[in-house]
């Protein structure tokens, strides 16, 4: 298999735009559908059509790298990925012009962030977890040195909304929230030296004598669910990203299902965000809970 995939790096590239098989890819895999885009672009590979393109490579190794955030894969896959990081970086370096990898630039952006999330989670319980931190580092490093952050269009500080038809509480907490934008991510962080996500939440609610669990899947199972519409300031949002709810934010505004929410970015620390804004964030919703009772 790593004589076929050096085959493929060395043959020239061919226009892909219009192929529709690419397309697919593309398509299923943007809607997370990763152990499908594996399946067919193993298939792909071995046949000669594909063999003058750089995608179904590019897709195959794209989804091992998201499918090894799932536990119960990566068990069956131990070695997958330092692998996939290993040729994933092969295939840059072939793409000689760049054209590929710059028409994918939001995909990679999207996986560095997933990644982020992945070590927060990880990092959370360091001592279970230290030698696939170490590995997950390593393949990091490899993959993402040179790659940009998404930017979210968060970097002017924003004051409180204001919001007529919420309780004192709430507005007290999105209040006590703001204050703290600007504030560097720190894994692990619970405190105004730096925050992780779910270290911002609890730190802001316990301002407030309400105890919240450390760790976002747990907030988010102990929190009482709550449909999209119902959604108030100082409500949860939760996110996932192929490997159950990773990330966790603060509602600051629901406009009829438009949500504002603040929270710890990996990459720019305690920011708000609009999620109908932001492509990354909007596609990984998971859940809404409270921990309220008004």
């Amino acid at each position: 298999m790593r004589l076929l995939t050096v085959f493929f790096l060395l043959v020239p590239l061919i226009s892909n735009a219009q192929n529709k098989h690419y397309d697919r890819l593309e398509m299923l895999y943007d809607q997370g559908h990763y152990k499908k885009v594996l399946r067919i672009s193993t298939r792909m590979l071995n046949k000669k059509e594909h063999q003058t393109s750089l995608l179904p490579n590019y897709y195959k190794e794209l989804a091992q790298l998201q499918l090894f955030r799932n536990e119960d894969w990566r068990n069956k896959n131990p070695n997958a990925l330092e692998q996939s990081a290993k040729i994933f970086v092969e295939l840059k370096a072939s793409d000689k012009d760049g054209r590929v990898f710059k028409a994918h630039a939001y995909e990679i952006q999207s996986l560095k962030r997933d990644y982020d999330l992945f070590l927060e989670e990880l990092e959370q319980n360091k001592v279970i977890n230290a030698r696939l931190i170490d590995e997950v580092r390593k393949a990091y490093s490899l993959l993402f040195s040179k790659i940009d952050d998404i930017k979210d269009s968060n970097d002017k500080v924003k004051s409180p909304p204001l919001i007529s038809d919420i309780s004192d509480l709430r507005r007290k907490i999105v209040a006590f929230a703001y204050k703290y934008q600007g504030t560097k991510y720190r894994s692990g962080g619970s405190d105004s030296n730096g925050f992780d996500c779910s270290g911002f939440v609890s730190f802001v609610f316990n301002e407030f004598k309400i105890e919240l669990p450390r760790i976002s899947r747990d907030q988010q199972k102990l929190s009482t669910p709550l449909k999209v519409l119902d959604l108030q300031a100082g409500d949860l949002i939760f996110f996932a990203s192929g490997s159950g709810v990773n990330h966790v934010g603060i509602v600051v505004e629901n406009k009829n299902g438009f949500i504002t929410m603040i929270h710890s970015s990996t990459s720019q620390g305690i920011v708000v965000t609009d999620i109908d804004n932001s492509n990354y964030w909007k596609s990984r919703i998971h859940s809404y809970g409270t921990f309220l009772k008004d």
